[in-house]
């Protein structure tokens, strides 16, 4: 059987988390499933041939009205007709799936072929893999941030983060051109988003459930960095502070007017199926409180959610859509029911929630 999800190689550890609850109250109003996006994804998946399912679920708008959707474990292959997938479906460890100028769902870009599918992004000899954080568009190319990890041993947790690089999309064509090791440590998993504003390209990051934040000038991705201290900017990382705690590994910090909102899963107790927004007035923070956004309802004791990203690009006024990702701790589930491992889109009635007008 293929490597399990990253998702699931953590939460073997977290097993007595996985329906915990956060502690605060419960969402003030329902929130509503963006239904078009869950049945395109749907639709696009059980046909079969290309991406059947994946987590992580990054959208970065391309200059051309294309759309890159960053995936990091996907399954390919078919899907039957009662919605099982085959149990020799291969997984590889990142993707990117083209939406068209139109709405619809074209290729899936991965390495390989068809038939012998490799990760988009590989390390060619190496037993490392790379999954993805987040992507900008700097001038001709796409440039996007993966964390790698490096395989120990033939078990689902035999494996350490090894650090950070910055891969290099040509566009239109969406071909790498380059993989850059970006020098920084290995204990932070750099580029869970990735904002610009004011000048500056913020990449945030998250060591162990904290938050962390560096920036580069806008267009300057490939560095220096800088490091945010709680005072100030340093070149130094290990000048750099943990900020707020309980975010996941990945999560979106968005700029909606004069305010800068985090939308997380809560990771304080484990895994929850609490999605939470902290608000600051600046991109360093700090944040305030949380609200309650939304409580996922597929979780269970069998299943988890994590990976709250927001896609503000796709969101109409006074709401904000956000996906999260939804996974099995029993892998048998996820060829069972290939819908389970896909992620789902929502409406937050944004301003309501935060009591403004």
């Amino acid at each position: 059987m293929r490597r399990p999800s990253r998702i699931l190689v953590v939460a073997a550890l977290l097993l007595s988390a996985v329906v915990a609850s956060s502690g605060v109250a419960p969402a003030p109003r329902p929130v509503v499933p963006a239904a078009g996006l869950n049945e395109l994804w749907n639709s696009y998946g059980d046909q079969g041939g290309h991406w059947t399912g994946g987590d992580r679920t990054v959208s970065v708008p391309l200059p051309d009205g294309r759309t890159a959707w960053l995936f990091s474990d996907t399954f390919l292959g078919r899907v039957n007709p009662d919605h099982s997938r085959p149990p020799d479906s291969p997984l590889a460890r990142n993707t990117l799936v083209v939406q068209r100028s139109d709405g619809t769902l074209g290729e899936t870009l991965h390495g390989g072929t068809a038939d012998d599918p490799e990760p988009l992004i590989g390390l060619p000899g190496s037993d490392e893999h790379c999954w993805v954080g987040d992507g900008a568009v700097e001038g001709d190319v796409l440039r996007v941030l993966y964390n790698r990890y490096k395989t120990t041993g033939p078990g689902g947790l035999d494996f350490r983060s090894t650090g950070t690089s910055l891969v290099t999309f040509r566009l239109p064509a969406l071909t790498p051109s380059e993989v850059l090791v970006i020098p920084v440590s290995d204990r932070v998993a750099w580029g869970s988003e990735l904002l610009e504003d004011g000048g500056h390209t913020y990449v945030y990051g998250s060591e162990q459930g904290h938050l962390r934040l560096a920036r580069v000038p806008i267009g300057g991705l490939r560095g220096p960095w800088q490091f945010w201290t709680g005072a100030g900017w340093s070149s130094r990382e290990e000048d750099g502070i943990r900020m707020l705690a309980g975010v996941g590994t990945a999560f979106s910090v968005i700029r909606i007017g004069a305010e800068y909102v985090l939308i997380t899963m809560d990771t304080s107790p484990g895994f929850s199926p609490v999605m939470l927004a902290y608000t600051a007035s600046s991109p360093t923070g700090p944040f305030g409180a949380p609200v309650v956004l939304h409580r996922a309802p597929e979780a269970n004791e069998r299943r988890i959610v994590y990976d709250a990203t927001a896609h503000p690009q796709l969101s109409r006024p006074g709401k904000l859509t956000v996906s999260y990702n939804v996974n099995s701790l029993d892998h048998r589930d996820n060829f069972a029911d290939a819908r389970i491992y896909r992620p789902r889109f929502v409406e937050v009635d944004w301003l309501p929630v935060l009591g403004r007008s």
